[in-house]
């Protein structure tokens, strides 16, 4: 008996798999986990600037040492230069704008040196106060090896004693030099030496903000 003959059934390609909204026939889009990394856009705020521009403290109070004692020194001979020690006791003329200088001169070199720091401003107003204390100090030294050379030209001893100069009278009399400047100033000589560290401080500030 002869059997019916089937024509064979074509073998039917595979069906890629399809979710709901994807067309037959393309393979899905992968999925990858984790959160979005966010994209650093214009809506983000730029980085803060820095506070301060950077410095060497050390080296800047080293510096501000050193202008403190050339100040002093030019302050003293300021002093001495417009002082009047040809009459019978000399006469001591006063500058504000002297300590101002000198006050300014550290607070320059403090800020230049060693950047937006405030602890090295008061470093700088104690260098400045320090350094007019000094010229008034030693200042009043010098007068007084000029007031007594004087005296010694005009009575004809000069050659025959041997006459104090101004480091004997700052370093081997200071105790009787500091009486006679502390005798001789007065509220105007102490206001001038606190315009210092004013100068000082504000000469600091205003640089390390530019």
């Amino acid at each position: 008996m002869s059997q019916n003959w089937q024509q064979p059934q074509q073998p039917q390609p595979p069906q890629q798999p399809g979710g709901y909204g994807y067309p037959q026939g393309q393979p899905q889009q992968p999925q990858f986990g984790g959160p979005q990394q966010p994209q650093f856009a214009g809506g983000f705020p730029p980085p803060a600037p820095p506070v301060g521009r950077p410095g060497n403290p050390a080296l800047a109070v080293l510096a501000a040492v050193v202008a403190a004692f050339v100040g002093g020194l030019l302050y003293a001979f300021l002093l001495s230069a417009f002082a009047d020690t040809d009459g019978q006791e000399p006469k001591v003329t006063q500058f504000a704008y002297a300590g101002v200088v000198v006050g300014a001169l550290v607070g320059f070199v403090i800020a230049k040196l060693g950047g937006r720091n405030p602890a090295l401003w008061v470093v700088g107003a104690v260098l400045a106060f320090a350094a007019v204390f000094f010229g008034e100090l030693y200042g009043y030294a010098m007068i007084a090896s000029d007031y007594v050379s004087n005296l010694a030209d005009k009575y004809g001893n000069a050659g025959n004693i041997d006459l104090p100069s101004a480091n004997d009278y700052f370093f081997d009399h200071f105790s009787d030099l500091f009486d006679g400047w502390k005798e001789d100033s007065d509220a105007l000589t102490y206001i001038f030496m606190a315009l210092s560290p004013v100068a000082a401080v504000s000469t600091a500030y205003r640089l390390s903000n530019r």
